[in-house]
């Protein structure tokens, strides 16, 4: 490798590492929004504040970075076409006999818009050309059908790996947790709709899920603070996440990412890191998910398959209710073949 004078990606790598302040691990009162639906174990050892086992590494706070980048330029956007009314804004709620939830909301939008200073000043930022081209098309849309603007309303942004978002992109949905988040701020401040976003950070490309209030989602929302109150105000500690979990958003049998990606891996279960955890479980998984495949496209079971399907049920007895749920998606086209090589 040549020998460089400097290096500009050495300078932009040791920024990102650098600076980083760590929050204090200590007891506190209150559940944070984007908590609901986690991993209840996980969650009882942060609220007392204990130290975690594995905390994030480099790269994992990096990829919340990045997270950042693209909540920043969704803010840009916004704020240069008019449409931001507030961002970063603390809400709290509380059912009684439980814990309060506070979060805040990534933006809220709406209101009166002054299209032609927006105009003007789009082009004196030096935006590159495809943001310039979307806030110009947002602008256009905007003026056109809301003159009066709009009810104001919160926007959550969730940057999505690929292989995620191609599942929300053909379901036309998100994770139940960003719901229950995002059902929060409505609650809260007692709004009627909320808009969820995710960007697929390999091509840009958006879904919006809107959630109401009121909504079903109430339902898993307050079942889950009710449930995480009594094990704090009780200090009984909730039990340990199972380790293979059905995905219904995939169709298919998985490590449960709540323990591969816990901070509590090594002391809640054992595990030295993610990659002893997925070594474990790996080819586990991909047998399973091969004959799973197989029993949904009704092939004939070999005596490996019948073996595997016998070991399936001692974990999930209602092995059958899923292979009559993956057929339905798979007569939609909502799943994808399982190969030998992607398990």
């Amino acid at each position: 490798m040549t020998n460089l004078s400097w290096s500009f990606a050495s300078i932009w790598n040791e920024s990102l590492e650098q600076g980083r302040t760590e929050r204090p691990y200590k007891a506190r009162e209150t559940i944070w929004a984007g908590e609901v639906g986690g991993a209840m174990l996980d969650r009882y050892q942060k609220f007392f504040g204990v130290k975690p086992s594995n905390p994030y590494d480099v790269r994992s706070l990096r990829k919340f970075e990045a997270g950042n980048i693209w909540e920043w330029i969704v803010g840009i956007v916004l704020k240069r076409a008019g449409l931001l009314h507030s961002s970063q804004k603390w809400v709290k709620y509380q059912y009684p006999h439980c814990l309060s939830v506070t979060g805040k909301k990534d933006y809220e939008i709406g209101g009166k818009f002054d299209f032609e200073k927006a105009q003007a000043e789009l082009h004196d930022l030096e935006l590159p050309e495809f943001l310039d081209r979307t806030i110009d098309n947002v602008l256009a849309y905007f003026k056109e059908k809301y003159p009066d603007g709009l009810p104001v309303a919160p926007l959550e942004i969730k940057s999505v790996g690929s292989f995620m978002f191609e599942r929300y992109w053909v379901l036309q949905t998100a994770d139940p947790r960003h719901k229950m988040q995002l059902f929060h701020y409505l609650k809260a401040d007692n709004q009627p709709e909320g808009h969820l976003v995710l960007i697929s950070k390999d091509d840009c490309r958006m879904i919006e899920v809107g959630v109401l209030n009121p909504s079903p989602i109430e339902n898993e929302y307050k079942k889950d603070i009710e449930q995480f109150s009594k094990y704090i105000f009780g200090k009984t500690t909730p039990p340990k996440e199972p380790e293979i979990v059905y995905q219904p958003e995939t169709g298919r049998f998985s490590q449960n990412f709540k323990v591969a990606y816990s901070q509590y891996l090594t002391l809640n279960y054992g595990y030295k890191n993610q990659a002893e955890f997925d070594a474990k479980y790996k080819p586990q998984i991909a047998k399973w998910n091969r004959t799973l495949n197989r029993m949904v496209n009704g092939d004939n079971m070999t005596k490996l398959n019948l073996e595997t399907i016998a070991e399936i049920k001692k974990t999930f007895p209602n092995l059958d209710e899923i292979v009559e749920r993956d057929k339905k998606l798979k007569a939609e086209g909502l799943l994808e073949e399982v190969s030998e090589d992607n398990g």
